[in-house]
């Protein structure tokens, strides 16, 4: 609210903050408008912002506070009283002295008998009438004022400080350049003041690079640069194509060879979002290459992480750089800004290739791994994230020490507003706006791709028509796909690769194709029935996951919260949280691998419409499964040991573990703590389930 981006003093070093914010907010705002949703409703509170000199203010000017009382000398009674008096004052809270409290104070709302817990302040403050949130203003209010405030002289575009001493510079403001594409692709009026604005800055910094390379975060994130820079060859004024394919190659020369690191990995600066963005980097450098070797290296290096660091939610280990030595094991985690990173590089490979495993990619992160980092006591919001997720995750502590991650601190997995690092709480934001804009696809012969599914109604270009996905998926099995066209148009229809028994309209359709439906003039209906069973994918010592569709299910465990701080709204909003099990989670699944079906049984109930989707309660779906407790897999380092070998309940011939119970497995997405990755239990005559990485012939080794 601060920004420097606007004017104010936050958000400095690489000043990413709101860069990263805008490359989300920027598409919510206007898929909000699109969906009439103009204003979003006011929430009533108060924030807590922290000043550098680590003590707790209140300011006026620029946070939603209202009037500091605490400069006028009152005293408790009388800020009572000047409350009271005022109709726009909602209410107030206290702190007696200037250091920061160490436990929860009361705020004191109007036509409220009791005081609401918050966390500590040191001033009075009034809180007042809220108002609805206007996202387009908000929009408008930054993006014009960037506009406005570029270097007339040299087109740069934001704050131009100390930090270009190390080339760095460039990279915010790649986060930067997509929010204005957003902006110019929703937004007509705007439409050539922002491309214009674009192109003065990326042949500034083309100058710049020429005296000043890209340093180590530009460097590893190049590819990001070279999406805009491409863009604008395709939409800038005319006259500048040579420069920009120029700028182009400068970016992939300068920066990280990534396509050499992904065969080996190993070496260089691994850290998970670079290497999360990086996964993008041979399908951008096709654009202006085309060589064919590179869509095999993007399939290749996809294999790759899921050999030596795949997860069963589709990510990869990554807890801030990836573990040394080499695991797979599900108790380490994954950043949230490496999934959402993730996320939209799967998304530009397979706009690239067209190719349906990075499609396939995207759906198994989004509708597994990106809604498994938030949770609170209601469940269904997004108040509180984590830093790491983890596909095993016993504990959400909030000074876990000692801890099985090797870079981040003792509270990266608890949950809250900033867990170890604030740039997840600007960057989450990405995810599902552009998750959405990664949905349908033209084709190169003018026909509709529906890549990934969801419900979602587009515009066809040109007002050439519409096409639309009803549906509840990844919930339920169908999706009825409409198209209106001005003129006959073929459909493509992803077949996901799991979906081996897929139909379009009663016909059989193959998976991992995409299945062409010829669409006259005028309306087409188009049914898909996915028609998925449920199946184990093995993992290390014989593991397995449960999955069905594009889901994930695994055990939520019985859940404690503990809430150690609160920053803005009332006590459901916005708190950081410690969970802590009050369920067993030490649990080997009773199920013979070439036999899933025996023993697990899916259950729908049905999405309902409005629901939170992924909540961890009425769960649209479940499987029931039995169990057997595990009692020597114990807890390591605040987390779960790696899970045992399988068969994990046959020990020096005998049966170890506990009686057979029944459970219920859920979509992971929804999950708070969780067990996702179990041993097979295995029984003292059942053949050796030493499958490791091998697998059975009938299950996958990988996600892949």
């Amino acid at each position: 609210m601060n920004s420097v981006w606007i004017g104010g003093e936050a958000d400095t070093g690489l000043h990413e903050r709101t860069p990263y914010w805008l490359n989300g907010f920027v598409p919510l705002a206007f898929l909000l408008r699109n969906a009439n949703a103009t204003e979003l409703p006011a929430t009533r509170g108060i924030y807590k912002y922290k000043a550098s000199t680590g003590k707790y203010w209140y300011t006026k000017g620029y946070l939603p506070v209202g009037e500091d009382l605490a400069k006028r000398n009152e005293t408790f009674e009388s800020a009572e009283a000047y409350c009271n008096a005022q109709h726009e004052c909602l209410g107030f809270t206290f702190h007696g002295n200037d250091s920061a409290p160490t436990a929860p104070v009361p705020v004191y709302f109007k036509k409220e008998s009791e005081p609401v817990l918050s966390a500590g302040w040191n001033s009075y403050v009034k809180i007042l009438a809220p108002k609805p949130v206007d996202a387009l203003g908000q929009v408008h209010k930054y993006m014009d004022y960037i506009l406005a405030h570029q270097n007339t002289t040299t087109g740069w575009l934001g704050p131009d400080d100390a930090e270009k001493a190390l080339g760095n510079q460039y990279w915010p403001r790649s986060n930067m350049l997509l929010a204005m594409i957003a902006y110019a692709e929703a937004e007509p009026a705007v439409y050539d003041n922002v491309t214009k604005s674009m192109l003065l800055y990326t042949l500034e910094m083309k100058r710049r690079l020429e005296t000043l390379p890209l340093g180590e975060w530009a460097a590893a994130r190049w590819a990001d640069l070279d999406l805009s820079v491409q863009w604008l060859i395709e939409h800038a004024p005319a006259g500048h194509a040579a420069e920009l394919f120029d700028l182009s190659d400068t970016l992939h020369r300068q920066g990280t060879d990534w396509e050499a690191w992904f065969q080996t990995l190993k070496g260089g600066w691994p850290h998970n979002v670079n290497i999360a963005m990086a996964l993008k980097s041979a399908a951008v450098l096709y654009r202006t290459t085309i060589n064919s070797t590179l869509r095999e290296l993007s399939l290749g290096r996809m294999r790759n992480l899921d050999r030596a660091y795949g997860l069963p939610t589709g990510m990869f280990l990554g807890d801030e750089y990836l573990p040394t030595p080499p695991t797979r094991s599900p108790s380490r985690g994954i950043e949230l800004c490496g999934v959402v990173e993730a996320m939209f590089s799967y998304s530009t490979m397979f706009a690239v290739f067209g190719d349906t495993a990075f499609a396939d990619r995207v759906e198994r992160v989004a509708y597994n791994a990106f809604p498994a980092t938030w949770a609170s006591p209601r469940g269904g919001d997004m108040w509180a994230h984590q830093y790491l997720q983890a596909v095993n995750e016993i504990n959400a502590l909030s000074n876990a020490d000692p801890h099985v991650w090797q870079r981040d601190g003792a509270a990266a997995e608890m949950y809250g507003l900033e867990p170890n690092f604030g740039c997840c709480t600007a960057n989450f934001n990405q995810g599902w706006p552009k998750l959405a804009n990664s949905l349908i696809y033209t084709a190169a012969d003018g026909g509709v791709v529906v890549g990934v599914y969801a419900p979602v109604e587009v515009s066809l270009p040109n007002g050439q028509g519409y096409v639309s996905v009803e549906t509840s998926y990844p919930f339920s099995d169908t999706a009825t796909v409409r198209v209106k066209a001005a003129a006959a148009l073929t459909l493509y229809l992803r077949i996901p690769g799991w979906a081996e028994e897929a139909t379009v309209d009663g016909a059989p359709a193959r998976n991992g194709t995409m299945h062409e439906v010829a669409c006259p003039k005028g309306a087409t209906a188009v049914r898909v029935d996915f028609n998925p069973g449920v199946r184990l994918e093995m993992w290390d010592n014989g593991t397995v996951s449960v999955h069905r569709g594009a889901l994930l299910f695994s055990l939520p465990l019985g859940l404690n919260f503990t809430t150690t701080a609160h920053h803005f709204g009332d006590m459901a909003m916005s708190n950081d949280y410690q969970v802590t099990p009050t369920t067993p989670w030490n649990y080997a699944l009773d199920v013979d691998p070439a036999k899933p079906h025996a023993s697990l049984e899916y259950h729908f109930r049905g999405y309902q419409s409005g629901a939170a989707p992924f909540n961890h309660t009425n769960w649209a779906c479940f499987i029931t499964a039995t169990v057997r407790q595990v009692p020597y897999w114990k807890e390591r380092m605040n987390s779960a040991a790696s899970p045992p070998e399988s068969p994990a309940c046959v020990r020096n011939g005998k049966d170890v573990c506990g009686p057979p119970i029944q459970v219920q497995l859920v979509p992971h997405g929804g999950t708070d703590l969780r067990i996702g990755e179990f041993p097979v239990a295995g029984t003292l005559s059942s053949e050796p389930l030493m499958l490791g990485r091998k697998g059975n012939k009938n299950q996958k080794t990988s996600p892949t």
